[in-house]
């Protein structure tokens, strides 16, 4: 992972795209960092990988809750359709 202060990069940032390809960088100020640039394949996979977490979430509270698949299928049928 490379580290560049903001300053540098400013003036390089097409020669940085270019190097994202293999390695995540991270935008430094003041010696902390501030961002990171990521290719978009990089990016892409990260929000699979959010989604997919948010689904074992949502997966998980339903088994705690205690509905079961029939009652989630008619409650939420029920509250989409605007009737009982």
């Amino acid at each position: 992972m490379l580290h560049l202060p903001i300053a540098k990069a400013h003036n390089r940032l097409s020669t940085l795209l270019k190097k994202v390809a293999q390695t995540p960088i991270v935008l430094t100020r003041r010696g902390k960092a501030v961002g990171v640039l990521i290719s978009p394949e990089e990016y892409e996979r990260l929000k699979r990988f959010e989604a997919y977490d948010t689904l074992v979430s949502i997966a998980q509270t339903l088994r705690e809750s205690g509905l079961t698949a029939d009652e989630l299928h008619r409650t939420s049928r029920e509250d989409l359709e605007g009737r009982p």
